[in-house]
């Protein structure tokens, strides 16, 4: 019985044999631009991927952004309509571990109306400028004037200040010190027609917010807590107590032990689950992506299931030899295998490096602009996850590898008699 060749036969020899198998000859160049085709192909799927990746990821990252500087990141409010007792709502938040701030707002709907007859629906929401800069980010994107005049007086003239979106402003047409008309509807005013009507006040504006979304930055106003109050004459009553907690993404543990301490006088919102929808959709359509593109990853791998057909075939008469001088199957089996591998490495450290390289040029150059009216987005951003480049990588290894197990068995399973008997 012949002993096991593994002793002169080892790795590398294996590996010897596998690249030299892989510089072919001028006869055989055919086989050659097979293996460059099967090495462009998962370059280009795996830079595909990690762009279109790094796209969703830029877009998800940047809506969230904005999202928690928009927004408290938790809402507390009362099943009854009216958070009746805010002070209340606020210390014992101010208790739980973790909250940072916590403040009451007043939100309302309107029409506000501005100069040369522009007007506008609005949102308008009631605010201490103090409370909202503890719990939010919003007045940090102040990109004109000041939330020192956001009070009832405004700057001295005796009108309420109001800050409106840079866009809101653009569409009424006013600027800083000009006044705004809004009206808003009044459920519970007594008129002579009966319950609820129109009430109308007069603003003066102290600012302008821009937050980067276009909702937002249209639609939205902020006005002094009091003048919100006393224009849905209400006393003390706010539409919810916003907080602010540590870790933006772990607000979990918060909303379960504010919610014991308060009871179930209280609904409790948090940001993510405000917006799951949205960012499920983006996940879905992430995961959609993945696998549409990975398709082009799938077809680079049969074009190396093809480049050791033609290899083996060419290589058939050595195949024989080394088998004859003592080579075996597993032997064989190896040296394909490590060819197939070597081609997916190259292929997917070539097109990593591509695509985190064309990703982060775009996103630096904002190369991609975007009509913000339809996307919330001026430009198209891209973030390159060291996660998502590595999920790349290992599926593009992996089917690589996969593609290489029939070729590479068929070659083992070569008769060295037949291989050898017309040499």
């Amino acid at each position: 019985m012949r002993e096991p060749t593994t002793s002169w036969i080892g790795r590398n020899f294996r590996l010897f044999v596998a690249f030299r198998y892989m510089k072919t000859r001028r006869e055989q160049a055919f086989t050659s631009v097979v293996t460059g085709v099967s090495i462009l192909g998962v370059i280009v799927g795996v830079a595909a991927l990690i762009i279109a990746l790094a796209l969703l990821t830029g877009f998800q990252d940047d809506i969230q952004d904005k999202l928690i500087g928009a927004n408290s990141h938790i809402f507390v409010q009362s099943w009854g309509g009216l958070v009746e007792d805010p002070d209340f709502v606020a210390e014992t938040a101010a208790g739980v571990d973790g909250v940072v701030a916590a403040a009451p707002a007043f939100v309302m709907n309107g029409l506000i109306q501005g100069g040369a007859s522009g007007s506008s629906f609005v949102n308008l929401k009631g605010v201490d400028p103090r409370g909202e800069a503890e719990t939010s980010q919003l007045l940090d994107r102040l990109i004109e004037g000041s939330a020192t005049h956001l009070t009832e007086s405004g700057s001295g003239g005796g009108r309420p200040g109001i800050i409106l979106g840079s866009e809101l402003g653009t569409d009424v047409f006013v600027q800083i010190g000009e006044s705004v008309k809004v009206m808003i509807y009044v459920p519970g005013m007594l008129t002579p027609w009966g319950a609820g009507g129109p009430k109308f006040e007069e603003f003066e504006v102290v600012g302008f917010f821009d937050v980067g979304m276009y909702e937002y930055d249209k639609t939205w106003a902020l006005i002094p807590l009091e003048t919100a109050q006393r224009l849905a004459e209400t006393t003390g009553g706010v539409s919810w107590v916003q907080v602010k907690v540590e870790d933006a993404f772990n607000t979990a543990p918060v909303v379960k032990e504010l919610g014991d301490r308060l009871g179930n006088d209280y609904h409790l919102l948090d940001w993510q689950t405000q917006n799951q929808a949205y960012f499920a959709a983006l996940e879905l359509e992430k995961l959609a992506l993945f696998v549409t593109i990975s398709l082009i990853v799938t077809v680079a791998a049969l074009n190396i299931v093809a480049t050791l057909v033609l290899m083996i075939k060419d290589k058939q008469r050595d195949i024989g030899i080394l088998m004859a001088l003592g080579a075996t199957r597993r032997d064989i089996l190896t040296v394909f295998m490590t060819q197939g591998l070597v081609i997916g490495l190259v292929g997917t450290a070539v097109g990593l490096f591509l695509g985190v390289t064309i990703a982060l040029l775009l996103d630096h150059y904002e190369a991609i602009r975007l009509q913000a009216q339809v996307y919330y987005l001026s430009y198209v951003p891209f973030h390159v996850r060291v996660s998502d480049s590595t999920r790349v990588c290992v599926f593009a290894v992996l089917v690589s590898f996969a593609a290489t197990f029939y070729p590479a068995w068929r070659a083992s399973r070569l008769d060295p008699v037949v291989s050898l008997r017309y040499e």
